[in-house]
């Protein structure tokens, strides 16, 4: 898999009558050296998996642990807000350890026609802090980018938002956003050519954020 070489991916939520879905609350978890997940942990909270994959490199401001797991989860109600609740969270990968924990409002996207192969993708997770000094601005310059980016061949799509609203292991973020590409050579191509969009992402990091963090990886289901 071909490693994400500069951070430049910023959040790209639409809420469009087509594309996204609102699934109540979501968890997304970060972890390390864990095997098998415990699909009975998983039922006894609620949960069901959305997505499970791998992380190979992490890129950013945020001061985090190197996770080499992630999950994006949906449950039927808040997880982290009992302790035992939070334990079995942080244990759900047999001899793993939880890196960080995110809960709050889970939207989910629909896939596009000519949906790609889950395991062919190139996954990126950004986990973000705004500094909230002009939202009007930064509401703005995302519809702008947005607006760009859309005709753009080999473009990266949103599959989940979460808005975050309790975090366990960092700092609680205001998001973290699920991106792909179709495939690392489609990222690397949209990478090459479209170095207008990147100026413009890193122009936005810049004004609009106080930390954020890539997390580069491939999904397993």
């Amino acid at each position: 898999m071909t490693i994400l070489k500069s951070a430049f991916l910023a959040s790209t939520f639409v809420l469009s009558a087509n594309a996204a879905m609102a699934a109540g609350t979501g968890v997304i978890g970060l972890y390390q050296n864990g095997t098998e997940i415990s699909e009975t942990a998983l039922e006894a909270l609620g949960c069901t998996l959305q997505r499970q994959g791998i992380v190979a490199a992490q890129q950013g401001k945020i001061n985090l642990n190197q996770p080499d797991q992630f999950v994006v989860l949906a449950c039927d109600l808040p997880v982290l807000a009992q302790s035992e609740y939070r334990s079995a969270i942080a244990n759900l990968f047999d001899e793993g350890t939880a890196v960080a924990l995110f809960e709050g409002a889970l939207t989910e996207f629909g896939s596009p026609a000519g949906q790609s192969v889950v395991s062919e993708r190139e996954y990126i997770l950004k986990i973000g802090f705004y500094n909230n000094l002009d939202v009007d601005g930064r509401e703005a310059d995302l519809l702008e980018l947005q607006n760009k980016t859309k005709s753009r061949k080999s473009r990266y799509k949103t599959e989940t938002f979460l808005q975050v609203h309790n975090a366990v292991g960092i700092s609680t973020p205001d998001e973290v956003v699920v991106l792909y590409y179709d495939n690392p050579e489609e990222a690397n191509q949209f990478r090459g050519n479209n170095k207008d969009i990147l100026n413009d992402i890193g122009a936005f990091n810049a004004a609009h954020l106080t930390g954020f963090t890539y997390l580069i990886g491939a999904a397993t289901r």
